[in-house]
């Protein structure tokens, strides 16, 4: 399975790339059931996705 970064949406190998797990409550039941959607970070700081503008690209 291949993750992204929920920061940058770049892939992470977390076999080699310090990362983050954080998890966030994906749905809860009447029961109290809850539903967990795992997320990784990068560790050292990215840009934001949609703040980097690809080579060859520039705005007009």
């Amino acid at each position: 399975m291949i993750q992204l970064c929920e920061r940058c949406y770049a892939p992470v190998d977390a076999a080699t790339e310090r990362v983050y797990r954080v998890s966030h409550i994906e749905s809860a039941d009447a029961a109290g059931e809850v539903t967990w959607r795992e997320a990784v970070v990068h560790v050292a700081a990215c840009a934001p996705a949609g703040t980097v503008v690809p080579a060859g690209r520039w705005a007009a």
